[in-house]
């Protein structure tokens, strides 16, 4: 009787002449049949089967691989396939298949699988009927890439894994030019960045690769990963991004939880400078820390959602030359883009999953919602007749148990001794509305008027009773007619030079477009609200 022993193609076995013959139909055009036709090969045990036992998982079982083509996806394949994560299984896998591009290579399949010890036989016929083929789209952990060229052509990659296998694909829809194959394979990089985010724990959203793709020869670029949880409760995390060259967007749920965000990257009139954007990012990663923290929000994932918020709103393109606004877009002034924070439009959101941690008060939820925007609208009949408005909102919603001695963890039961604490309830909200407007050319309006608003709720318990029960409400506002400091026309300037005048006008610029930015937390980073408002002026504000 002959036995089946386990085989990789790093173990130096070399395929028949039928196999090499297969194996070069992998570097054909896309007009070729794709090297998609399962096939199934296995490894005789004696003394001239090379056998490495480091690739085999299940002692005794054999390996069977869909195709005998000796390439590097394949040797990466062998070299994965004795671990379990998703990290080791994927590991270098994305790179080097998307790098196949670069070298003429469009179509490839390949699986590798390990059959329970139940499916041994004692031919290669009743072999042959184990076809590992059928792992493709089919795996717990998955991975998908898809671009898009300008000329139409679509490029798709898909790796899957579970327990007994190992599957990758790469097929082409069409003819690939040189430059369209060399920018794909450039984001070879970015791809198993991607993917090795996601295969930490916790998973990060390592997207800012794929977003810098190039938009010349690629029109857009979409990544789905789902990863399987493996715990007493199983569950998966999955992540979706889309980039064009019109919008940016990524979503995430998980075991902690969701986040979305979605980047608006078509008005590229508004944009302001890497600098001004850089500027802009550190103020909102500061307001997201501070809800964080006010409202015990998941810390990895708040920084997923950071990570994500940052790579979607950085890189977007510069502004248009002067005199050569986009279409259907006025060109903006020196003055109109202080007003502006210099980022695209965006609406993002994070979510934690709700726990109940009191089993006497299910009433009583921790959780944590967090959601931010911004809008830009540019309206008018003419350069010289325009209207530009800015908007900027976030809003937090928070609750969450605390322990009435510092140092001792909260452990709340059904026993009325363990009701000692206190129940937080957070909303929290905030805005900014800037407007600037032209008639005949001239500025007629600069208005500013921003908005903030707190709210703590406490509960303490002592012993399952209530002993106080308090709401703390905080208010700021602010509202400022910046006509007269926009203006061409300006007190204090006379005998001035029109260098001086130049000099000073950009550093109130400069200072404005600080002030415009979202004040979620007024006092604890600007000091905007203490300087321009005068205490009758912020009550007649909060009263009306």
């Amino acid at each position: 009787m002959t036995s089946v022993s386990s085989l990789s193609p790093a173990a130096g076995w070399t395929p028949s002449a039928t196999r090499a013959a297969d194996s070069a139909s992998y570097k054909t055009p896309a007009a070729s049949a794709p090297a998609s036709t399962p096939s199934t090969i296995v490894a005789l045990s004696g003394q001239d089967a090379a056998v490495d036992p480091a690739r085999s998982t299940m002692k005794g079982s054999p390996i069977v691989w869909e195709s005998g083509a000796r390439d590097g996806v394949s040797d990466q394949i062998a070299t994965n396939f004795s671990a379990r994560s998703f990290g080791g299984r994927f590991s270098g896998l994305g790179a080097v298949l998307l790098d196949q591009l670069k070298d003429g290579v469009r179509n490839v399949s390949q699986a590798v699988q390990q059959p329970s010890l139940r499916v041994q036989r004692d031919t290669y016929a009743e072999l042959a009927g184990v076809a590992p083929a059928g792992l493709h789209g089919n795996g717990e952990d998955q991975v998908t890439l898809s671009v898009t060229t300008k000329s139409g052509v679509e490029v798709k990659l898909s790796l899957d894994s579970q327990g007994d296998g190992l599957a990758v694909r790469m097929t082409t829809s069409g003819e690939l030019s040189d430059a369209e194959a060399s920018a794909l394979g450039d984001l070879s990089e970015a791809f198993q960045d991607a993917i090795d985010g996601m295969a930490q724990q916790p998973p990060k959203a390592r997207l800012a690769g794929l977003i810098q793709f190039d938009q010349e020869v690629l029109a857009s670029v979409s990544l789905h990963a789902e990863v399987r949880v493996r715990g007493e409760q199983e569950s998966s995390e999955t992540l979706d991004f889309q980039a064009d060259g019109a919008q940016r967007k990524v979503s995430f749920s998980g075991v902690s939880g969701s986040l979305d965000v979605k980047v608006d990257t078509s008005q590229l009139s508004a944009l302001g400078s890497p600098e001004r954007q850089a500027k802009a990012l550190g103020s909102y990663m500061k307001q997201f820390d501070q809800a964080a923290s006010r409202g015990h929000g998941d810390a990895a994932l708040m920084g997923m959602f950071k990570e994500a918020f940052t790579a979607m709103s950085s890189n977007a393109a510069a502004p248009p030359a002067p005199g050569a606004p986009p279409a259907d877009k006025w060109r903006l002034a020196a003055e109109d883009r202080a007003m502006l924070t210099g980022l695209p439009d965006f609406s993002a959101s994070i979510s934690q999953t709700a726990k109940f941690s009191n089993p006497m008060r299910s009433s009583e939820r921790d959780g944590f919602q967090y959601e931010v925007s911004q809008s830009t609208t540019q309206t008018g009949a003419s350069q010289d007749d325009r209207s530009v408005r800015q908007k900027q909102q976030s809003r937090l919603s928070a609750s969450f148990h605390e322990t009435l001695v510092p140092g001792v963890p909260l452990r709340l039961t059904e026993k009325v001794e363990s009701q000692n604490y206190t129940y937080h309830q957070i909303e929290d909200t905030a805005s900014s509305d800037a407007q600037m407007a032209y008639r005949e050319g001239k500025l007629v309006k600069a208005s500013l008027q921003q908005a903030a608003s707190q709210s703590t709720h406490i509960t303490k318990f002592m012993m399952g009773k209530v002993e106080s029960d308090v709401t703390t409400p905080t208010n700021h506002s602010l509202m400022r007619d910046l006509l007269s400091v926009l203006g061409p026309y300006k007190t204090g300037e006379l005998g001035m030079t029109p260098e001086k005048k130049a000099e000073q006008r950009q550093q109130l610029l400069l200072g404005l477009s600080d002030d415009v930015l979202l004040q979620s937390y007024p006092g604890q980073m600007i000091s905007l609200w203490q300087a321009d408002v005068q205490p009758k002026v912020a009550d007649a504000v909060a009263a009306g």
